[in-house]
C-alpha cells in the first residue's frame, strides 16, 4: 500500500480498489440494521431499505433474555450480510439495486443509562453493569455468527468510556476513580469484548479524568494489554477536533492525530487526513506506528472475509432476489421480542389480562395510540403495526374501538365516559419531536424532566429538551 493508501483506510471505509480489496464501512444497527428511518441513515439521496426493526435497546434489555437478544442479533446480521453482498453482486429486488456497503455495525451500546433524562438512555441496556454487559455480549454473539473462522458481521461497541456524562459532553471530562472504572464503566465493554469476542469500539467524546477518550492510555492499556483487543478503535464524529476546540487538550489538529495514532485509534470518523499527513511529514507519526494501526483494521476485513474469495466464506450463501426481511420467521421473531420487552409494574385486584367477551366498548386514547414512533437510530421497518391498529385486530369486530385524537380533550372525555375500558398510550417522542429529522437535542442533549408534556404540539415537544452542544451529526 502506498501512503495515500494507508492514510485512505484510515477511515470508516478501508477498500484498496488498486489492490482489488473491497472492505466494509459502519452502519447503524442498535435494534435492526438502519438504512433509513429519522436519522436517514440510509444515505443522502438513496431510497430506505426496509429492514426488521426490534425495540429500542433499553427495551431489549428490559427482556432480560440474553439468548433473545442472540437471536435478534442474528436476524439482523443476516439482514446485513444480504444488503452487503447484494451491493457486490449489484442484485436487484423489485426493480432496486442495493449500494450499501457496511457489515461492521454500531452495536451494541454498552454504555451504561445512570438517569432517566439522559439524551441516549434509550440505547442502553440498562444501568446495571452485568446487565448490560450479559445483553452486550449475547447481542455481539448474534451479529458475529457460531462460524469458527468467519463472522457474519462485525460488532462495534459504543461509547468506551462512561459516555453518559451531559452539558458539553464533547469537551467535559467523566471523573471518577479506579473502583468505579473498574467495577462499573468498564464491565459492560469488558463482557462485549472478552465474553462476547467484539473486537470494534468506538471511543465516546467526553474525558475521563482529563484526558479525551480518543488519547486515552486506557485504550492499549487496558483494552489491548489486559483484555486482548486487537481490531478496530475508531473516533465518534468530530472528537478528533473536539480535542483541539472543546477539550484543549493538543495544541493543533496534527499533534492532536498523532496523539489519537498513539493511544490507538486506527479509524477515524471525522476529517483526519490533512491532520495525519501533516503529523507524519513532521515526524510525529513513523511508519512502523502508522502500519501497525492499521493491522487492527484488516484483522477485522479478515475475519469478515472480506480477503478471502467468496466461495470460501459460508456467508457467500445469503443472497439472491427476494428480500430476506420479507418472512414469516423474521416477523414473529420482531413480534415475540416486542412482547418479552413489556413491563408490567401493576396489576391491582388482577384487573389484567382484559376479558374479552366483557367487552362492549374500548376508547383509545393518547399522542401514540395511533403511531409507530420511530427512534433517531431506527431504521425503515417494512411494516408498521401502531397500537390502535394491534388493539383493533386483537379485539375482533364485535367490539366497538372508540379513538380520540390527543388534540381533542372534549372527544377524548367523551369517548373514556362511553367505555367499559380506556387504553391510554403515552410517552415523550424517542426523538424529541414528532418532526424526527430536527431532534438534535436527543444525542447531545438531556430533558430536564421526566414530566409528560402537557400536548403533543411540536413547540411543546421541544421545551422538553436542552441542547447541551452544537454538534451537527452524532453516530
Amino acid at each position: 500500500m502506498t501512503l495515500e493508501e494507508k492514510i485512505a483506510a484510515l477511515s470508516t471505509d478501508p477498500s484498496v480498489p488498486r489492490l482489488g480489496i473491497h472492505g466494509s464501512s459502519q452502519i447503524e444497527g442498535l435494534h435492526g440494521v438502519a438504512l433509513g428511518g429519522p436519522g436517514g441513515w440510509g444515505g443522502k439521496g438513496l431510497e430506505p431499505v426496509p429492514t426488521t426493526q426490534f425495540p429500542q435497546s433499553v427495551g431489549l434489555g428490559e427482556t432480560w433474555d440474553p439468548e433473545l437478544l442472540r437471536q435478534a442479533a442474528a436476524i439482523e446480521g443476516y439482514e446485513a450480510r444480504y444488503i452487503f453482498q447484494t451491493d457486490h453482486q449489484a442484485a436487484e429486488w423489485d426493480g432496486h439495486k442495493y449500494r450499501r456497503t457496511g457489515i461492521v455495525i454500531r452495536s451494541p451500546n454498552s454504555d451504561l443509562a445512570r438517569d432517566p433524562r439522559w439524551g441516549r438512555s434509550e440505547e442502553s441496556y440498562g444501568e446495571d453493569p452485568f446487565l448490560t454487559g450479559t445483553m452486550a455480549a449475547a447481542f455481539v454473539h448474534g451479529l458475529q455468527g457460531d462460524d469458527l473462522k468467519y463472522w457474519l458481521t462485525a460488532s462495534l461497541l459504543k461509547h468506551f468510556l462512561a459516555n453518559s456524562n451531559e452539558n458539553g459532553r464533547g469537551g467535559s471530562s467523566s471523573n471518577f476513580d479506579h473502583r468505579l472504572l473498574r467495577e462499573y464503566y468498564s464491565v459492560p465493554f469488558r463482557m462485549g469484548i472478552v465474553d462476547g469476542g467484539a473486537r470494534a469500539y468506538m471511543t465516546a467524546y467526553n474525558a475521563y479524568n482529563g484526558i479525551p477518550m480518543a488519547a486515552q492510555p486506557m485504550l492499549k492499556d487496558l483494552t489491548m494489554a489486559e483484555w486482548g483487543f486487537n481490531g478496530i478503535i475508531c473516533t465518534d464524529a468530530g472528537a478528533l477536533t473536539n480535542m483541539v476546540t472543546e477539550h484543549k487538550y493538543f495544541t493543533d489538529p496534527d499533534v492532536a492525530a498523532a496523539g489519537a495514532l498513539h493511544a490507538g485509534i486506527n479509524q477515524f470518523l471525522d476529517r483526519y487526513r490533512e491532520s495525519v499527513t501533516s503529523a507524519i511529514s513532521k515526524k510525529l507519526v513513523n511508519m512502523a506506528e502508522l502500519d501497525d494501526a492499521l493491522r487492527g483494521v484488516y484483522r477485522v476485513m479478515i475475519r469478515l472475509g472480506l480477503l478471502d474469495p467468496p466461495e470460501m466464506v459460508p456467508y457467500s450463501a445469503i443472497k439472491g432476489t427476494a428480500p430476506v426481511w420479507d418472512n414469516e420467521k423474521h416477523k414473529q421473531m420482531a413480534r415475540h421480542v416486542t412482547q418479552e420487552s413489556i413491563v408490567l409494574l401493576k396489576n391491582a385486584d388482577n384487573f389484567l389480562p382484559l376479558k374479552k367477551a366483557a367487552l362492549k366498548t374500548v376508547a383509545v386514547l393518547g399522542p401514540y395510540a395511533d403511531q409507530v414512533a420511530l427512534d433517531w437510530y431506527s431504521g425503515t421497518p417494512p411494516y408498521a403495526v401502531s397500537p390502535l391498529q394491534g388493539i383493533k385486530a386483537a379485539l375482533g369486530k364485535n367490539v366497538r374501538v372508540d379513538f380520540a385524537p390527543s388534540n381533542d380533550g372534549n372527544a377524548a372525555v367523551k369517548a373514556a365516559r362511553g367505555a367499559d375500558v380506556v387504553i391510554l398510550v403515552v410517552g415523550n417522542h424517542p426523538t424529541c419531536t414528532p418532526a424526527g429529522r430536527s431532534a438534535r437535542c436527543r444525542a447531545t442533549g438531556k430533558r430536564p424532566s421526566i414530566a409528560l408534556p402537557l400536548r403533543s404540539s411540536r413547540k411543546n415537544w421541544l421545551s422538553e429538551c436542552t441542547p447541551s452542544t452544537r454538534r451537527r451529526w452524532w453516530f
